[in-house]
């Protein structure tokens, strides 16, 4: 309502709805106060996607691992201690002896056929010789085998840890299971809130008509004072 001037009248203006769109204000008015008094409606569905028989397998085969060991890994430690015990080629005194014999017989072919038999310089050659021999062979046959401790070493770290990497693989496919289940169940909770937002989406719509002032009309009375 506004004031006139100089002659004290005053005029009045009234907005209204056309006739056409008054059911449509009356539901939209209903709507508002029904969604205003609406409680909370939680989700009842599950959320999130379960461990599956995969990852389980997984995990209880870690379990059973840490816990109980590995019939692997206990044969690699067996062998492992043998071998840092100080375990020699079973074969090497008879092959050390056939070498230091093979010295032999030929010192003995050499003192025959030159008649030096009995010279007490080759007879400390071939004691030299024969420790030589022995001393090279005994020694070949050590660094072999602490070679081969250190190579026991790498090998047993692999063994061990087999059936952790194997354990590791169930639970990545397992992970896939899992993932591929939570989306349908993603999908589901998408429906849900679509459901829940679809009123207020639809009053958001009925308003607009009103908020565009479309087929508004306004009318303006003026009462006028005397001069």
């Amino acid at each position: 309502m506004s004031g006139g001037g100089g002659g004290g009248g005053t005029s009045t203006t009234v907005q209204s709805i056309p006739d056409e769109l008054k059911p449509l204000a009356s539901t939209y008015a209903q709507k508002a106060i029904g969604l205003s008094g609406q409680g909370f409606t939680p989700y009842t569905n599950q959320r999130f996607a379960d461990l599956n028989s995969t990852q389980d397998l997984g995990i209880q085969a870690i379990q059973d691992r840490a816990a109980g060991g590995s019939p692997v890994m206990t044969q690699a430690n067996e062998t492992l201690m043998g071998l840092m015990g100080g375990g020699t080629n079973p074969y090497l005194d008879s092959m050390v002896n056939k070498a230091q014999q093979n010295v032999v017989g030929n010192y003995n072919n050499a003192t025959m056929g030159s008649g030096s038999f009995g010279n007490a310089g080759l007879q400390e050659q071939l004691a030299k010789g024969l420790g030589d021999t022995a001393s090279t062979m005994y020694g070949n046959a050590y660094n072999t085998d602490q070679a081969n401790k250190l190579s026991a070493l790498g090998m047993a770290q692999n063994y061990g840890n087999q059936a952790y990497t194997d354990a590791g693989q169930l639970l990545k496919a397992g992970q896939l299971q899992q993932d591929q289940a939570q989306q349908g169940l993603d999908f589901g909770y998408q429906q849900y809130q679509d459901a829940q937002n679809l009123p207020y989406k639809q009053l958001a719509a009925m308003s607009g008509v009103f908020g565009s002032n479309l087929g508004s009309t306004s009318t303006t009375t003026q009462s006028g004072g005397g001069k």
